[in-house]
């Protein structure tokens, strides 16, 4: 398999980012949700693991913006729909950047506004510098949930156009993408 895209496929490169933050999203979006359930002191190792997730998800989602932008995508597949199909896809994903950036810069704003400093997968810890407002903190933590639940929509979405591509449509839209159907 080639590292670089190809007008007709997605090259290694593309994949693996593709995934790697298919994974962090959903664990990322679960450890938020599962970490208010946990006992205290737990809650302290929930937090922490929903923060390095996060911080994972963004750095792999800037590196696969980077790639994108240096590695083109192939030319989107013709469907029977016609080319509003290709738009639509467009927005989709313009739409998953910018709340899969701006999901974390949010969660980061929380920490800090909470007047607590960031861990960074456990190796050290950037300081807040803000001292705590609750009200703040709390405002920046509900457009962190309400975005993290609408990413989750949208990416459902995005899946289930994937599916409907494979499964409808018959064409090779899904199978650029997954290194098993080709």
């Amino acid at each position: 398999m080639r590292l670089r895209n190809s007008a007709k496929t997605y090259g290694s490169v593309a994949i693996g980012l593709h995934w790697i933050v298919a994974v962090l999203v959903p664990a990322a979006w679960i450890s938020g949700h599962l970490g208010d359930m946990l006992p205290r002191g737990s809650h302290d190792m929930g937090l922490f693991m929903h923060v390095s997730l996060g911080l994972a998800m963004l750095g792999f989602a800037l590196a696969r913006l980077a790639w994108r932008l240096a590695d083109p995508p192939p030319t989107p597949e013709a469907t029977k729909l016609g080319p509003w199909t290709v738009h639509a896809g467009e927005i989709v994903h313009l739409l998953i950047y910018g709340i899969m950036f701006a999901i974390p810069i949010l969660g980061i704003l929380t920490q800090f506004a909470r007047g607590y400093g960031l861990p960074v997968f456990g190796l050290f810890e950037i300081a807040s510098p803000w001292v705590g407002d609750r009200g703040f903190a709390h405002d920046m933590k509900e457009m962190h949930e309400a975005l993290a639940n609408g990413l989750m929509i949208l990416i459902g979405l995005h899946a289930g156009a994937a599916l409907l591509h494979h499964y409808w449509l018959h064409d090779r839209t899904l199978k650029r993408m997954v290194p098993g159907l080709r």
